[in-house]
C-alpha cells in the first residue's frame, strides 16, 4: 500500500491591534457559516488531493494501491449537486512503486488540470473544461508568453535545472496555467528573483507573492505583484534565515504573514520546521518578524500553507499538534489536547481545506477560518 501524505499547513492570521485590523482584514466574516460538502464515503480509494472553485463545484483526486498497482480515479461535484460522481480519470495505472504522485488544480466551475508528478521534469498534464467527463492530454511546457496571469488561472513552479543529485531543484521559474485551456505560458515579466523561484501564495484580494532569492544579495526574498503579474516588486521580511527553504505568504486585505520553512538547527527529530514567522500590515511592503524558532518551544513545525482567518487568531498545525496565538503570532498555546501531525490546511476560492493527516476520508471546510463542517471522500481502500 503506497500511502499519501498531504503535507500542509494551516495559519490564521492574528493581530494584536483588533479594530485597525479588522478593518484591514478583508470581507469574509467572523461567523460566515461553512460551505455543505456532501459526504461520499463509497468513492474508491482515499483522496489525495481536493480543490474547489468559488461557486462550490469541486474536483478529488483518489487513489486505489494494491500490491504493486495504483489505480488512479476522479470525483466531479458539481454546482449545486447533493453528491459527487466519478468521472474519467486520465491519469495511467502506476506499477513502479511510486505510488499516487499526481497533482490537481482546480482552475475554475468545471475546470481542472492533472499533473502526473513525474522527476525530474517534465511531466504529463491533462485538462478538463466540462467536468471531468472528458480530458485532453495537455502540454509539458510552456507555448508562448502571457503578460498576465488570468482570473482563475494559477501560478506553477518550472523546474529548468535540477540539481546535482537530481533530488529538488537548483533553477525555476514561474508559469501562468490557463484556466479556458490548461496551457502554460511564460510570465512576459517574471519576478525579479533567482535561484528556484516558487509560487508562494495569494490573497484574498488577488495580490499575488513568489518567493525566491535577491539578485544582489542572494538572500531569500519575496516578489509581490498587485497587478496579476503585469509588475513586481521586491518584498524583504527582515530577519529571515539564510538556510530556510521557502516562504510562503497569507492574509486578507493589509494583514498578512509570511512563514519561512527549513531545517531546524539541532533538532533533527522535525522534518517540516518552522524557522520564521513575520507580518505585514501595509500589504507587504514592510514587515515584522513576529517569531523565531527556539530549541524546543512550540510550535516547532507548519504542515502545508498558511491560512488567515477571520476572528484574528493564527493557528498552526504542525507536527506535534495545533498551536493558537491571539496577539499576532507573538506567543502560542495549544489549541487541543491532541499530540501529533494535526492534519493541514490548504486555502481554495471556497475557503479554507483541512485533511486528516491519519484518515484521508477525513475532510472539513471552512469559509471563516474558525468554524468548521467535516465531511468524507473515499472508502480508504
Amino acid at each position: 500500500m503506497a500511502a499519501v501524505l498531504v503535507v500542509l499547513a494551516l495559519l490564521v492570521a492574528g493581530c494584536a491591534e483588533a479594530k485597525r485590523d479588522t478593518a484591514a482584514r478583508g470581507t469574509t466574516p467572523s461567523g460566515a457559516p461553512p460551505p455543505r460538502i456532501p459526504s461520499a464515503p463509497d468513492l474508491p480509494g482515499f483522496a489525495a488531493d481536493v480543490g474547489f472553485a468559488s461557486d462550490g463545484s469541486g474536483f478529488a483526486l483518489l487513489g486505489s494501491c494494491g500490491r504493486s498497482v495504483c489505480r488512479h480515479h476522479v470525483a466531479v461535484l458539481d454546482k449545486g449537486a447533493g453528491a459527487w460522481r466519478l468521472g474519467r480519470s486520465p491519469v495511467p495505472d502506476t506499477t513502479d512503486g511510486s505510488g499516487v504522485t499526481a497533482g490537481l488544480i482546480v482552475l475554475g466551475p468545471g475546470r481542472a488540470l492533472i499533473t502526473d508528478g513525474k522527476w525530474p521534469p517534465p511531466e504529463r498534464t491533462w485538462f478538463t473544461d466540462n467536468g471531468g467527463r472528458s480530458w485532453r492530454q495537455g502540454s509539458t511546457g510552456p507555448s508562448g508568453s502571457t503578460p498576465v496571469v488570468p482570473e482563475g488561472g494559477a501560478l506553477v513552479e518550472d523546474c529548468v535545472r535540477v540539481d546535482q543529485e537530481r533530488n529538488g531543484c537548483a533553477r525555476s521559474r514561474l508559469l501562468a496555467a490557463l484556466p479556458d485551456t490548461g496551457e502554460f505560458r511564460v510570465l512576459a515579466t517574471p519576478p525579479p528573483l533567482e535561484g528556484e523561484v516558487r509560487p508562494a501564495g495569494e490573497t484574498a484580494d488577488k495580490v499575488l507573492f513568489a518567493a525566491g532569492r535577491a539578485p544582489d544579495s542572494g538572500r531569500p526574498a519575496l516578489a509581490v505583484s498587485e497587478d496579476r503579474g503585469r509588475s513586481w516588486r521586491i518584498s524583504r521580511p527582515k530577519g529571515l534565515e539564510r538556510h530556510g527553504w521557502s516562504l510562503q505568504v497569507t492574509g486578507t486585505g493589509k494583514v498578512l504573514y509570511a512563514v519561512q520553512r527549513g531545517q531546524l538547527p539541532d533538532e533533527d527529530d522535525v522534518k517540516n520546521g518552522l524557522l520564521t514567522l513575520h507580518r505585514s500590515t501595509d500589504g507587504g511592503h514592510t514587515w515584522e518578524r513576529v517569531w523565531k524558532h527556539r530549541k524546543g518551544v512550540e510550535p516547532r513545525s507548519t504542515l502545508g500553507t498558511p491560512v488567515a482567518a477571520a476572528d484574528g487568531s493564527l493557528t498552526v498545525h504542525g507536527e506535534a499538534g495545533a498551536w493558537r496565538s491571539t496577539d499576532g503570532g507573538r506567543s502560542f498555546r495549544p489549541a487541543s489536547d491532541a499530540r501529533g501531525p494535526a492534519g493541514s490546511v490548504t486555502l481554495t476560492p471556497l475557503g479554507h481545506l483541512w485533511g486528516s493527516s491519519f484518515n484521508s476520508w477525513s475532510w472539513r471546510i471552512s469559509a471563516d477560518g474558525v468554524h468548521w463542517r467535516p465531511f468524507e471522500l473515499g472508502d480508504g481502500t
